[in-house]
């Protein structure tokens, strides 16, 4: 990986290129006729008259090479670098995620990291020292299979992805220190998943199983339940089936109850993120009891009824429990489990006839339950109460209702003692346990073990003499072979003797390396951490570095709405490697201290996917309108919380007020840095053509409608602030973008009894502009450095902190207090809006 992106010694600010000056007469761009009065006599007129006029040449707003001005510039000042440890600010890590190296970067992208560089740039300026950056998600069946449909390896597949990927973000400006960036599918980063599954299997944290699973035929390969999406594979969109395999199984039940308790300690997390997390954890509340077989053998139960476990009339029991093997030895319901493992079916149907439900033929007691009731096996459990044993009562629950009718009168409301298979059974001796207290989870274990080649390599060996050993830390990582070969057929790995062949390391005899590789999930759990630590110091201490006592926890992560389990999962990593004594202690053990699930981008009713091919292709859009325009239009559209449906309006809405933004502060900044600098005296910087120091505009006091100018802007910054701060993007661009129409209506109204308005005036409108460019900073931080570096400014906006108050002056004493016929118009002028919808701004506000 290049990690020489900031490599470039800093340069000094270039200054904008000048505008043409009009020949006397002839019509701009508008079809208005200049005066033939240049920049410098305009900026030479008295005070009493405005440096504005007569009016200047408008350059043309060219967005293109705006943007890739001020992305050299920054990129050549090492503008975004993560500061050295002893920066005393305050520390801030923004953590956005790391997309999939599954081709270019789309619409769902662009939203989330729009709105996490916000942020980052808004907490820069803020003065804390901050820490943003981007990974590349690049292992797993996105890109396998993708390299198989272009006839290339996935390591040129994910080396051109990254390059592209990259690109597109620096062409949108995103302020990431690349330094921090990492692949993780490179050797050096893998080796830390490989590292991770070995601390795990120690601590019992990972174990092997032959356990059903889920598989895709199409993929062939086993799937995550998150992976499954309404019975269909998540990447071929296929039907999923169960199968049973040996698999490595992690064990995250051991923490779900520490991830769902730590929920209470995060205040500053959205509730969209919050309700994620528990809809993930799934916790259910009831009572448990315990059940007996015919031959003795225990089972408990379980139900949400407290209250009402005597009405139960039957069992069910998940495919997936301990004991419901104990049932296939009648080969009638062997054959249907086995039917209900291999095929197909959709967790949340709401078709409850198409969920298979198997009638076992046994029969148990229950305490408080009349009778015995009837056992039946099904995978609806799973879904409600994850692999359990559940009690079945009809009269108070829909979906038990719907089994107790499609499986006959024996179940029915008090049909008790009757077997599935017409058995009866009177018990002799019945338990007095009574019910007790009791939670379920459906979160539970999943196989992290994976039949295809791209992926980190599961570190174990297989031993005729010593069994299944791992690989040595000291021997990590276990390399993929270079230009690994992928076809779709199977794993390729299996079939190659060089990476296959190897020596115990217990024994020292021949042995065979395991061929299955680790899924990417796993590389997603602990994804926000390498961007914590410096390149190079990663071959040593990834998980240990003393930086993150600096970073964690996190200041802020932002995520689409889909991603609750990514976000459950990489809280568990935290805590196990807090557990094992590795990670430094994060207080209250959760790594992020806010969090933000933004909603999808959809198109024509449907959430974007090039599966479906319904995309909006970024790349086109910053061609057309620029970066500025398309971030504008994804923060302005909607708020985070809301979906995005997409249309152009945004795009065209953003790109007309940038235009506008663009065209009136242009002539007025330019004449204002000229007029200013001249005043000051300063001796022009070398070669730039700029001022060394200009000074800076303030809205002079005397005049009512300069106070209420004033009165404007101190709302307008107010409220950018306080929505910046709470990640409400929408109304932040909102209140921004209606500050310049508050701007344009106070200069109007300036030269309403004049041909030209006063110089305090004019000073004002710089003032007010200039105040609205560094809160536009975040949002559109190319078109903002360039108009801030038109006033003069000898310093990149980027570096700048933020404004903490309207830049004001006292009146002179000679100053009249107010001008003729301005009573009562502060009280006719409508205040700077209180609330905006989560629709696109008014046409009026532009």
């Amino acid at each position: 990986m290049n990690n020489s992106a900031h490599s470039a010694s800093p340069t000094a600010v270039p200054a904008p290129a000048e505008a043409p000056v009009q020949a006397p007469g002839t019509p701009d761009r508008l079809g208005k006729a200049a005066s033939g009065v240049s920049q410098q006599e305009d900026a030479r007129a008295s005070s009493a008259d405005s440096f504005l006029t007569p009016p200047v040449s408008v350059s043309d707003y060219d967005p293109a090479a705006i943007e890739a001005r001020w992305q050299a510039v920054w990129l050549a000042q090492r503008a975004f670098a993560v500061s050295p440890p002893q920066d005393t600010r305050t520390p801030a890590y923004v953590f956005a995620g790391c997309p999939f190296t599954s081709g270019d970067a789309h619409m769902g992208h662009i939203r989330s990291y729009t709105i996490s560089d916000a942020y980052a740039r808004f907490l820069r300026a803020r003065g804390d020292a901050v820490l943003f950056s981007l990974g590349f998600d690049s292992f797993g069946l996105p890109a396998e299979l993708e390299a198989v449909r272009r006839e290339v390896t996935p390591q040129a597949w994910v080396a051109r992805c990254v390059e592209r990927m990259r690109g597109q973000f620096e062409r949108l400006g995103y302020s990431c220190d690349w330094e921090r960036s990492f692949v993780s599918s490179e050797p050096d980063h893998y080796r830390w998943t490989q590292w991770l599954f070995l601390a795990m299997l120690e601590k019992g944290l990972v174990y092997q199983h032959v356990a059903q699973v889920s598989w895709c035929d199409s993929c062939q390969t086993v799937l995550a339940a998150l992976q499954v999406e309404e019975g269909t594979c998540w990447r071929c969109h296929e039907e999923v089936r169960f199968r049973r395999l040996p698999q490595w199984f992690m064990r995250i039940s051991a923490y779900v109850e520490d991830n769902e308790s730590g929920l209470d300690t995060l205040p500053g997390w959205s509730k969209a993120a919050v309700g994620a997390q528990r809809a993930v954890i799934g916790r259910v509340e009831g009572v448990e009891v315990d059940a007996a077989l015919f031959d003795g053998t225990p089972l408990t139960v379980f139900t949400p009824y407290a209250d009402a476990v005597e009405q139960a009339a039957f069992i069910v029991v998940s495919p997936a429990h301990p004991l419901v093997d104990v049932w296939t030895e009648q080969p009638q319901v062997a054959e249907q489990l086995t039917r209900v493992r291999e095929a197909g079916w959709r967790r949340d149907d709401r078709d409850l006839e198409q969920v298979p439900v198997v009638p076992t033929g046994a029969i148990a007691s229950v305490p408080g339950v009349a009778g015995t009731l009837p056992i039946v096996i099904s995978p609806l459990v799973d879904a409600r109460f994850g692999p359990t044993a559940v009690l079945g009562i009809p009269a108070l629950d829909a979906t038990d209702e719907s089994i107790a009718q499609r499986l006959g009168s024996a179940f029915g409301p008090g049909a008790k003692g009757v077997g599935a298979l017409g058995s009866s059974w009177k018990v002799e001796s019945r338990s007095e346990a009574k019910p007790r207290p009791a939670v379920r989870y459906r979160a539970r274990d999943f196989a992290i073990s994976r039949q295809r080649a791209w992926g980190a390599p599961i570190p174990l060996v297989h031993c005729k003499a010593c069994g299944v050993v791992p690989v040595p830390f000291a021997d990590l990582p276990v390399r993929l072979p270079e230009d690994l070969q992928v076809t779709g057929a199977g794993n390729p790995l299996e079939g190659i003797e060089e990476f296959t062949r190897c020596v115990c390391p217990t024994c020292g005899g021949e042995a065979r390396r395991e061929t299955d590789t680790i899924d990417c999930h796993v590389d997603g759990m602990w994804m926000w951490m390498p961007i914590c630590v410096p390149f190079e110091d990663r071959p040593e201490h990834m998980f240990d570095h003393p930086e993150y006592k600096r970073w964690l926890p996190a200041k802020q992560i932002v995520w689409g709405a889909d991603a609750g389990g990514y976000m459950f999962d990489q809280r568990l990593i935290g805590k196990v490697l807090q557990d094992l004594d590795t990670l430094p202690p994060v207080p209250g053990r959760e790594p992020f201290s806010r969090a933000l699930m933004h909603q999808m981008i959809r198109l024509e009713g449907r959430k974007m996917s090039k599966h479906l091919g319904n995309v909006v292709d970024p790349n086109e859009l910053v061609v057309h309108v620029g970066a500025d325009t398309v971030r504008l239009a994804v923060l302005q559209a909607a708020s985070p919380g809301r979906i995005f449906n997409w249309n152009d309006q945004p795009i065209r809405y953003c790109q007309t007020f940038l235009k506008k933004l663009y065209g009136y502060a242009e002539p007025r900044l330019r004449a204002w840095a000229a007029g200013a600098g001249e005043e000051s005296g300063a001796e022009e910087s070398s070669g730039e053509g700029l001022p060394a120091e200009v000074r800076q505009p303030r809205i002079e006091l005397s005049d009512k409608r300069r106070r209420r100018l004033v009165n404007w802007c101190k709302t307008a910054l107010g409220k950018v602030t306080e929505d910046l701060e709470r990640l409400e993007m929408q109304r932040a661009a909102h209140n921004a973008m209606l500050l310049l129409t508050r701007i344009q209506d106070f200069e109007q109204r300036a030269c309403e009894r004049r041909e030209q308005p006063r110089a305090q005036d004019s000073e004002a409108v710089v003032a007010a502009l200039l105040l609205l460019v560094q809160m536009l900073a975040p949002l559109t931080p190319h078109i903002a450095e360039e108009l801030w570096s038109l006033a003069g400014n000898p310093t990149l906006l980027a570096t700048s902190e933020w404004p903490q108050e309207v830049p004001t002056a006292e009146a002179p004493i000679a100053e009249e207090a107010t001008l003729e016929g301005e009573e009562g118009t502060v009280a006719t002028e409508p205040p700077l809006e209180e609330e905006v919808t989560t629709e696109a701004a008014p046409e009026e506000a532009m």
